[in-house]
């Protein structure tokens, strides 16, 4: 289930190998338990843009679920930006 597409700052630390590893998202933290995936930098542009710009790219991101100490998981879209991490979409 969708939950939020607001661009949410996160906080988020990397392992050794440059995935993210931890996480905390409206005061709570995750641990991620799976392996992170690459997300895309092309973006999805609506069906009704005829001519989209050719020469846009988006952040680097990952996805991941996150596990929370309640045992609440998580799916987050993180995206790493000029001022810091965000959480791009949540899903639950």
């Amino acid at each position: 289930m969708f939950l939020a597409a607001d661009a949410e700052p996160v906080s988020v630390w990397l392992d050794a190998a440059g995935l993210p590893s931890r996480l905390v998202y409206r005061s709570i933290r995750y641990r991620v338990i799976d392996t992170p995936t690459k997300l895309g930098v092309d973006p999805e542009w609506p069906s009704g843009i005829s001519h989209p710009p050719a020469d846009v790219t988006l952040a680097p991101g990952w996805r991941v679920t996150g596990r929370a100490e309640s045992d609440d998981l998580l799916v987050f879209d993180l995206r790493l930006t000029p001022t810091g991490w965000i959480a791009e979409r949540v899903f639950e």
